[in-house]
């Protein structure tokens, strides 16, 4: 597994320099021709020539939405088409690299960061889902958590407001061999038609207010923030029996102000583990600290009164983020990332295996 988290070092150099060459070079979208470079040679074929593979990744798949780049020149496009090479051979890779062109400014505004993948893969392996379970998402941005949950075998829906996160998720549902189209451009809250799922895995987003009408924790939280109505929309999506990752603000787990909200929770569905995330895990987004909440949904809502005295929950802090204080990756000597969650995970496991969340 701990090979998984060594791509971003190598994604950041890709984009840094493809960046580089797109600036020097021209005027053009960054994130354009790259996402139609991409396309091409994943959607279409690595050794047909390059201007027709995009036209044909334009033709054959509208649902990507591929600029054909007509202004890029040949030696540009062949410069990034080169540069791509090796993070075309890696989902992991070519997921960072598109996570990070999705627009930054966008991302701050709607409380929604890259979720660094050695998180998304603890969360994915904690939750454990099987060939063909059924995994959501409904706030997925560029579609981390599907992926992981594709690699394990598992059939992934998501959906994200934002166009070029969906895009790019369309695009890696397609080079891992699935629909694209199980990934929508939708209100996750609201306005997206998605199945009943065996596992939700997410990162919603956390700042901002959205229309609370019609959502149960209305009642218990004044204004809520969106992180609370995904919350109650994750629980929503998921079988009586489904199990839920999903990352949260710490304040939802230790605020005097939820602790109705946590009684809510605890009423329709069993705790099983909050894993506490260092303080660095979003830099340099955000230092805000965060939790990833495990739970499963009940067969039916409980007063907690009856809830059973024999359910127990696991309480884990992570300790080192793999990045220091600016947001800067660290790297242990092996040059894996230096973050704890292997060892998090090792102590998880056996109790989310005792304790049936599988």
């Amino acid at each position: 597994m701990s090979k998984r988290h060594r791509p971003g070092v190598s994604a950041a150099s890709v984009l840094r320099h493809v960046e580089e060459v797109v600036v020097a070079t021209s005027g053009e979208d960054t994130f354009e021709i790259v996402f139609a470079v991409a396309a091409a040679r994943i959607a279409v074929a690595r050794e047909m020539p390059l201007r027709r593979a995009i036209a044909e990744a334009v033709r054959r798949h509208p649902v990507l939405d591929v600029d054909p780049v007509a202004d890029a020149s040949d030696a540009l496009l062949a410069r990034v088409d080169d540069l791509l090479a090796s993070a075309l051979q890696d989902e992991s890779t070519l997921d960072a690299v598109f996570e990070s062109l999705v627009p930054r400014v966008a991302k701050s505004d709607k409380g929604q960061f890259f979720t660094p993948r050695h998180v998304v893969d603890f969360v994915v392996r904690m939750l454990a889902p099987a060939k063909r379970e059924c995994v959501v998402d409904p706030a997925c941005g560029s579609g981390a958590f599907l992926s992981h949950a594709r690699a394990a075998g598992a059939r992934a829906h998501g959906c994200d407001v934002d166009p070029r996160a969906v895009r790019v998720a369309r695009l890696l549902a397609l080079a891992a061999g699935a629909d694209p189209r199980t990934v929508q451009r939708a209100d996750g809250l609201r306005d997206a038609e998605l199945p009943a799922a065996d596992v939700v895995a997410t990162n919603p987003p956390f700042a901002g207010r959205a229309p609370a009408e019609g959502f149960d924790v209305a009642r218990l939280v004044r204004t809520p923030e969106r992180d609370v109505l995904f919350l109650e929309r994750a629980l929503g999506l998921l079988r009586p029996g489904g199990r839920l990752g999903i990352v949260l603000p710490y304040n939802k787990a230790s605020g005097a102000a939820f602790a109705a909200l946590r009684r809510w929770l605890v009423e329709r569905a069993r705790v099983l583990a909050i894993v506490g995330l260092p303080r660095e895990t979003f830099l340099p987004h955000t230092s805000q600290r965060t939790f990833v909440l495990f739970a499963q949904k009940r067969e039916r809502v409980l007063e907690l009164a009856a809830a059973s005295p024999d359910e127990r929950t696991m309480l884990v802090v992570s300790e080192r983020a793999g990045k220091d204080t600016g947001g800067e990756p660290v790297f242990r000597s092996d040059g894996d990332l230096d973050h704890d969650l292997d060892d998090v995970a090792a102590e998880l496991r056996p109790f989310l295996d005792a304790e049936g969340f599988a």
